[in-house]
């Protein structure tokens, strides 16, 4: 228990002499660092890769169930990252499923612009 009263003041008076460095009033912005950049625009890549992957992958996989006479049908749905499913009466055009369902993908867009506007990342 000592250890952790010992950490907490030690944070405190970092913090307070970080708040006393900084000038009055003003907020300071920070500078990305030149390894942020370089991990930012590699999770960018990464992205496009990952993306340009799933888009060949649903295209290859709805090859396969014309092939095999299904009514399933995969996409890459960019406000998920992600594929989506969806299910048709066979020989219709009836949709019988998504997965995941529209409520589902408009409940996470949503939730990722509460986020951002939380974190002040987007809105």
């Amino acid at each position: 228990m000592g250890i952790m009263i010992n950490d907490l003041k030690t944070a405190q008076t970092r913090l307070v002499d970080m708040v006393k460095a900084m000038p009055d009033g003003k907020q300071t912005k920070v500078q990305p660092s030149v390894q942020d950049i370089v991990e930012s625009q590699a999770n960018k890549e990464n992205r496009k890769q990952l993306e340009a992957e799933l888009i060949e992958l649903s295209q290859k996989l709805n090859e396969e169930m014309r092939r095999i006479g299904t009514s399933i049908s995969f996409s890459y749905n960019e406000a998920l990252a992600g594929l989506t499913v969806t299910v048709k009466e066979y020989g219709g055009e009836k949709i019988i499923r998504e997965i995941p369902s529209k409520e589902a993908i408009e409940l996470m867009k949503r939730m990722r612009e509460v986020v951002g506007v939380i974190f002040d990342k987007k809105g």
